[in-house]
């Protein structure tokens, strides 16, 4: 694959969206049978899994330095957001979910200036501020939130998912980026994989789970959800880092939403043509975050 050519970067960027604007709908789907600390283990656990393998092609390799990096990126990118996003959606609609965490590119851009020397032409801040828009838009056609005023706090948990990704994404590209990205991958996700599991057969998880034909069934859904949407989708997420800026990696989280809000209609969560406004803001952009020429 060759991430260095610039259509197929777009390609990925599209599929990536396709994956994780499908991964709200998996959680909700998981939520039918467990908890959503449990969806979040679960998650990890598979995600890990899946990379495990390839992981110990490099483990020799790995310094110390790259395993305390590996575990600030693996909690703060995976395993805080996974338990933040499986909460909030249990009251507000994953498509909403989906849509919150389009804000991923303007804390990635913010935490990048504050703490990681990053620069960016005016013409990437204004795409920012372009695609921010576009989703305070897509929020405010949202009913749901408006009818019941509690729900703001569960809106609250994505938010707080995406200030992760902000740090995570900047972590990786600045102190990991030497890295393969098979390593950063399985090794972020070994690193919250391995206490997931401990603790879910020491709570009891994995007996209770023999015996419960619902929780086998929401299960399966927890493991498309990992396995694909975790640790695939992570992996290839971190070799778009490595190839290309920090900015057009994080940009897939505005097109998320557009695949979120597709599987919402197709579940009767509420969508209206407003959405499409919305949509064509956050593709501008997407395109002005993507321009070429900036620093």
């Amino acid at each position: 694959m060759d991430f260095k050519n610039r259509p197929f970067q777009f390609f990925v960027l599209l599929v990536l969206g396709m994956t994780w604007g499908s991964s709200f709908i998996l959680m909700k789907k998981g939520l039918d049978a467990f908890s959503p600390f449990e969806v979040a283990r679960w998650r990890m656990v598979f995600g890990a899994a899946i990379l495990l393998p390839f992981l110990l092609r490099h483990w020799s390799g790995i310094n110390n330095t790259a395993w305390l990096w590996l575990l600030a990126a693996g909690f703060i990118g995976s395993g805080i957001p996974a338990v933040l996003f499986a909460a909030g959606i249990t009251r507000i609609d994953s498509s909403l979910a989906a849509i919150i965490n389009s804000t991923a590119p303007l804390f990635t851009l913010l935490v990048g200036l504050a703490f990681f020397k990053l620069r960016v032409s005016w013409k990437g801040a204004l795409g920012i501020g372009i695609g921010l828009a576009g989703t305070i838009f897509l929020i405010a056609s949202q009913k749901k939130i408006h009818a019941d005023i509690s729900t703001l706090y569960f809106a609250l948990m994505p938010l707080l998912g995406s200030i992760c990704y902000g740090f995570s994404t900047n972590i990786i590209k600045s102190k990991l980026n030497q890295q393969p990205a098979v390593v950063i991958s399985g090794g972020a996700l070994f690193v919250v994989g391995l206490p997931a599991l401990i603790s879910l057969a020491l709570d009891g998880s994995l007996t209770a789970l023999q015996s419960d034909s619902a929780r086998q069934a929401s299960l399966l859904y927890i493991a498309l959800l990992g396995v694909i949407g975790t640790g695939i989708a992570v992996l290839v997420f971190n070799y778009l880092i490595k190839q290309t800026t920090v900015l057009f990696a994080a940009s897939v989280t505005y097109l998320i939403p557009v695949f979120a809000l597709i599987w919402g209609w197709v579940l009767n969560e509420d969508l209206n043509p407003s959405v499409f406004i919305g949509m064509g803001i956050i593709f501008f952009g997407v395109y002005l975050v993507n321009r070429k020429k900036r620093t």
